[in-house]
C-alpha cells in the first residue's frame, strides 16, 4: 500500500460515518459491523470457553457485569479493519450500565480469529486468549428486555470509546461507542428474551440495520 492509499484508509475510510437505517419491528440488529464468530448457547451462570480447552469460565467475567440468571444467547462479532468501527444499539431502551475494564496483562492480537475466517476454519474463536484478557467496555441496555454489548480492544487499542452513560435513552441503532482498529464486539441475549437468532458464524452484517434474531 503506497503512503497515500495507507493515509486515506488511515484517517478518512476507517473512521467512515455511513447512515443506518435501522429495520422496524420486533427485532434485534447487528451492534457491530463485521463477520460472525460464534453463537453460544450459555448455561446460566458459566460457559464453556475455547480459550481454556473447554473449562466453565463465569459468565459474569466474560461480560463484564452480572448476568440474568437463566443463561442465553452469546453472539461474538470480529470487526475488520476494512468494518465500520462505530458500534450501535442492538435495541432501544435506557442504558443501565456501563464498567470499563482495562486488560488483564497486555491487549493480545485477534489476528488468529481473522485468518480463521479468512480460511473458513471453524471453530473462529478457537485459542482466541484476546476474548477474556483484552481491554472492554460493558453496556448493558434495558429495553423489552436487558442486552450486554461487549467493546472488545485489538492489540493496538489502548481503549475504546463508549459515547452512552447510565439513564441515557438510545433508540435501536443509535451510535453507542467506537473502537479502533480491528476488534470484536460480543452481545448476550438473556434466554427470557424469547429471540429466535437468525445469525449463524460466518454470517456478515451492519452495525444499527442487519437483524441477527426476532421475537
Amino acid at each position: 500500500m503506497d503512503p497515500l492509499s495507507f493515509l486515506a484508509w488511515r484517517f478518512w475510510y476507517f473512521f467512515r460515518d455511513p447512515v443506518r437505517r435501522p429495520p422496524p419491528g420486533r427485532n434485534v440488529v447487528f451492534p457491530a459491523d463485521g463477520c460472525v464468530l460464534y453463537v453460544r448457547e450459555v448455561a446460566a451462570g458459566a460457559l464453556p470457553n475455547p480459550v481454556k480447552a473447554g473449562v466453565a469460565v463465569p459468565l459474569d467475567d466474560w461480560l463484564g457485569t452480572a448476568p440474568p440468571e437463566d443463561g442465553g444467547i452469546l453472539i461474538g462479532i470480529y470487526m475488520t479493519p476494512l468494518s465500520v468501527h462505530y458500534n450501535r444499539a442492538p435495541v432501544s431502551g435506557r442504558i443501565a450500565t456501563v464498567v470499563a475494564r482495562p486488560a488483564q496483562g497486555e491487549n493480545l492480537s485477534m489476528a488468529r480469529a481473522f485468518m480463521r475466517l479468512v480460511w473458513n476454519m471453524p471453530p473462529f474463536e478457537e485459542d482466541s486468549r484476546h476474548i477474556l484478557q483484552n481491554a472492554r467496555n460493558t453496556i448493558v441496555i434495558a429495553g423489552d428486555f436487558p442486552v450486554v454489548v461487549i467493546q472488545m480492544a485489538d492489540r493496538f487499542v489502548s481503549e475504546v470509546d463508549c459515547f452512552v452513560a447510565p439513564g441515557q435513552q438510545v433508540e435501536k441503532g443509535d451510535k453507542i461507542g467506537l473502537i479502533r482498529m480491528g476488534s470484536q464486539c460480543d452481545l448476550f441475549i438473556p434466554r427470557s428474551a424469547g429471540v429466535s437468532v437468525t445469525c449463524k458464524p460466518g454470517d456478515k452484517g451492519l452495525a444499527g440495520e442487519t437483524i441477527l434474531g426476532t421475537y
